[in-house]
């Protein structure tokens, strides 16, 4: 491009105040040209169109000016008066041969700006005109894609009157009905329905419209959308559906709407949570009752192994809590460390939903992959509270000595700090009146507190206990059951369960290898080797999972004495190989607790008293 004369100059600078006497003298004095430009390819004309000067607009074009010069962009006079929305200044140039499909370097038309900018009398001139309706930019954009996007209803029904594609598409397949759902133009939603829009095609990020509808919180457009029978089960990239989201957001008229439509209630999504969970895990408690009125599945896990119950225990939602927990779910499911809703409740030192969990019967003896119960978790924590809920059933008393794997007890963790919590509710701890076991005239709560008592490490040995009563008032049935919680209280050092540990893998690869190795040198077939390899290692690895899964879960006595079985020659092995090289055993923490054993011996001595006769029973151990 040539370099502007200054005429060109002043000429642009005043071309805004409309003074079209400079512009008539500087054109018939020939100190500038009608189709001059700058540097940019910007001509007088394009300034004119830009300003909406109708009067200069008119001089140039009687001056020969060039209707259809283009800048650098590719901008023409017409693309100019269509973007800002100057609808003589159009008329003029329309009717003076503008290119009225005239391209930017965006591919884009006057209709397209015009559509984009909103100027409806423009857009109404252009179709007049006859400009092409479907016309489609670099990114496949449409005018009715533009308008509907940008909310211009006029624009919408304008565009649809000349036959504008409902079910046009830009190059991620959104929609003109995605664009305006997502935005909450419901008019306008309404308007493309009614031309025929397709409910269920996916744009971007698999967005449908109800989708973008559900994101945006926009409740009528749902509704409206709803109408026309969509894939309420229908996911985004996430794996989300539009329940899902209504569940995380809190927006509780659209979840019930789409549950009422059909949606799927149990759906998971790419991360294994479930609406559920969603609902849980951000505390929409309206929703949570909404999804268990409809029988979502409460023990369902996500990709973490937390359920919903554990989401809103790790929230400290205890309403939520409360709600969960009476629809019955299982309070066991323990997440990939092992953590239970009750261990989470204490690791969040959330007495009150401790308190809710205990009353439900959850598991108190439950532990983590560390053999860490709640005992243990709430006196690290110096939780008095907890501490005192978890106690208060006295047969828990026994989880006061229970070691975990690292040989801590719950009570030489009390014991080596200053102030001890045992000491503060030892003799003040309240009997739970309301077990079971008041069933059974009050044996097993007797038996337990006697057991407590006598498994306290402080205590010095021999210990004999006497029990003076009348004949048939069942003494000896009490001596039994506490001779059986006592041993019960021992048996975790007694009878070891089997778990797995590296040396249990090792074994098993080992054996694998050497079943395969023997197949190979049997079918001389490598193939067949290595399958019987992977075989047998897999099946090992589910038989033992399964040992462990039913011990833990159910009373079955065959597997509890495999399990016994095997926990006592892998000790027995694992002995002889610390033997063997010459490993030392490792040095003892202060917390570690010694293993304990108790033995029951039975002796009678009859003494006369004046006229009564008691027997003296001796529990020695």
């Amino acid at each position: 491009m040539n370099k502007p004369n200054v005429a060109f100059s002043v000429l642009t600078s005043r071309i805004s105040d409309g003074d079209v006497t400079t512009l008539r003298s500087c054109l018939l004095n020939k100190l500038c040209s009608a189709n001059e430009s700058d540097e940019n390819g910007q001509t007088l004309l394009m300034v004119a169109a830009q300003h909406g000067q109708v009067a200069i607009v008119n001089e140039l074009l009687a001056h020969g000016a060039d209707v259809n010069a283009e800048d650098v962009d590719n901008w023409s006079a017409l693309t100019n008066a269509a973007k800002c929305g100057f609808k003589e200044v159009l008329i003029k140039l329309l009717d003076h041969g503008a290119d009225i499909e005239h391209r930017d370097m965006g591919q884009w038309t006057p209709l397209m700006w015009a559509s984009y900018k909103g100027h409806y009398y423009v857009v109404k001139i252009l179709l007049e005109h006859g400009a092409v309706v479907n016309v489609v930019d670099k990114n496949h954009c449409t005018p009715l894609i533009w308008a509907a996007g940008r909310g211009f209803l006029e624009i919408v029904e304008a565009l649809l009157e000349r036959g504008a594609k409902v079910y046009s598409s830009d190059k991620y397949g959104t929609t003109p009905l995605v664009w305006a759902c997502r935005k909450g133009y419901t008019e306008i939603v309404h308007l493309l329905l009614e031309a025929g829009a397709n409910v269920d095609t996916a744009g971007m990020f698999s967005w449908t419209p109800l989708l973008v509808a559900t994101k945006g919180n926009y409740a009528s457009i749902v509704n409206m959308l709803l109408e026309h029978k969509p894939n309420v089960n229908a996911v985004d990239m996430d794996g989300c559906t539009a329940l899902s989201i209504a569940c995380k957001e809190g927006y509780t008229e659209i979840a019930k709407a789409l549950m009422s439509s059909g949606a799927y209630i149990n759906l998971q999504d790419r991360n294994g949570d479930t609406n559920l969970i969603h609902a849980s895990k951000s505390g929409h408690y309206s929703i949570v009752d909404a999804l268990i009125r409809k029988y979502a599945d409460i023990d369902l896990a996500g990709g973490d192994g937390k359920t919903a119950l554990y989401w809103a225990i790790e929230k400290g939602y205890v309403d939520i809590v409360r709600l969960l927990l009476s629809a019955n779910p299982n309070c066991e499911v323990a997440t990939k460390d092992g953590d239970t809703a009750l261990l989470k409740a204490t690791r969040n030192r959330n007495a009150e939903i401790v308190q809710l969990l205990v009353e439900k019967k959850c598991r108190v003896t439950a532990a983590d992959k560390k053999g860490d119960t709640a005992l243990h978790i709430a006196m690290r924590a110096r939780s008095k509270a907890i501490v005192e809920i978890l106690l208060r059933n006295p047969k828990n008393s026994q989880l006061l000595y229970r070691p975990n794997r690292a040989g801590e007890t719950p009570y030489n963790i009390d014991s080596n700090h200053p102030k001890s919590i045992l000491s503060q509710i030892f003799g003040a701890r309240r009997l739970n009146t309301n077990e079971d076991s008041e069933n059974r005239l009050g044996y097993d709560l007797y038996s337990s507190a006697l057991a407590d008592i006598l498994s306290e490490p402080s205590l010095n040995m021999p210990i004999s206990v006497g029990l003076y009563a009348k004949w048939g008032s069942g003494k000896s049935f009490l001596l039994k059951k506490l001779e059986n919680e006592m041993k019960s209280f021992a048996i975790q050092w007694i009878e070891p369960m089997f778990e797995f540990s590296r040396l249990v893998y090792l074994i098993i690869l080992l054996l694998s290898f050497t079943i395969g190795l023997i197949f190979i040198l049997c079918t001389k077939k490598w193939i067949l080797g290595a399958y019987v390899t992977a075989g047998v290692f897999i099946l090992s690895i589910i038989f033992l999972g399964s040992v462990i899964y039913c011990n833990k879960h159910y009373d079955i006595s065959w597997m509890y004495q495999l399990s016994l079985y095997l926990a006592n020659q892998l000790n027995s092995l694992r002995t002889l190989l610390f033997v063997i090289f010459c490993s030392p055993p490792a040095i003892k923490s202060d917390t570690e607790t010694d293993p304990v054993r108790f033995i029951f011996t039975e002796k009678t001595k009859v003494t006369s008293s004046g006229t009564q006769t008691s027997v003296l029973h001796i529990v020695t151990f």
